[in-house]
């Protein structure tokens, strides 16, 4: 008699996988998981049996899932499916500790924080170690975690553009107040690929194809003008427990206005990282 297949955890992480995707280390460090995962591969997939699914092909995340859902469409048994890039890292038991906390509070779309420090774009999407849950009017494409519901309404919107510029701005578009956008403070991640100040792969690609980023995200704003731009929204927080509720939303606001820091610094690294690629060049 066949071995019974193990039971099917409740959430699901979808990982779009290079070469040097961390998505074995996530698995490996967190043991009693509560999530199953499936591996997207963009390169010729290696030998490996670490994940419950394995897909190939799709020329970006976003078609990559889109064609993993039509070839299992159990995906729509899990509670929340996550969409992570494969650089992305939280620490050990993170990835369930979020999981556990999108189902607690029943969010509809939602991240994790960006750590202070790591590689940023998007100021409102940096942790806030006041909140446990902090509503936001948008979450980037970089690691999306939706409810069964968010995806069904948001899937159509996943070939938007080639380059997946904009694609998040049509998802707050979309739902335009209609359900909470958030992000959960209490989990933070790390975006661990910073480039080297030159394209990628991916944008040298696109730049063969005739694709412009810029003028994709630009198309997907004039669909949405009423969209004002990612920030933190005036209420529908849960703060930290032990921080006094008088103080809460003034604290809250406070962390948010220093996030020039990160701005800040996220500007000089840019510049650096431009800098010394053109020196190698030139040396070259």
């Amino acid at each position: 008699m066949a071995a019974a297949a193990p039971p099917r955890r409740p959430f699901l992480a979808f990982v779009r996988a290079g070469t040097h995707s961390l998505h074995a280390r996530l698995i490996a460090e967190d043991p009693g998981r509560n999530w199953d995962c499936c591996v997207s591969w963009y390169v010729p997939p290696p030998a490996e049996a670490l994940a419950e699914y394995y897909s190939h092909g799709g020329f970006n995340k976003l078609d990559g899932f889109v064609e993993f859902a039509r070839e299992r469409p159990e995906y729509r048994e899990y509670a929340y499916v996550m969409l992570l890039d494969d650089d992305v890292y939280l620490k050990p038991g993170d990835l369930s500790r979020f999981f556990a906390l999108c189902e607690r509070y029943q969010t509809y779309l939602a991240q994790p924080g960006l750590n202070w420090f790591t590689h940023t774009t998007i100021n409102a999407l940096v942790r806030n170690p006041v909140c446990v849950l902090r509503s936001v009017t948008f979450v980037e494409v970089m690691a999306p975690c939706f409810s069964q519901a968010a995806l069904a309404e948001l899937l159509p919107t996943f070939g938007m553009t080639r380059s997946t510029w904009g694609t998040d701005l049509a998802w707050a578009g979309r739902i335009d107040g209609r359900h909470p956008i958030q992000v959960v403070d209490a989990i933070g991640m790390d975006h661990t690929r910073t480039g080297d100040g030159r394209p990628t792969a991916f944008y040298r690609k696109l730049t063969e194809m005739g694709v412009d980023p810029g003028e994709e995200l630009a198309g997907v704003r004039r669909l949405y003008p009423k969209f004002r731009g990612s920030r933190t929204l005036a209420g529908g927080h849960v703060y930290r427990p032990g921080i006094p509720p008088w103080a809460a939303p003034a604290l809250m606001r406070l962390v948010e206005r220093l996030k020039f820091i990160v701005r800040i610094r996220k500007k000089t690294l840019l510049h650096v990282r431009a800098w010394r690629a053109r020196l190698e060049d030139l040396v070259q």
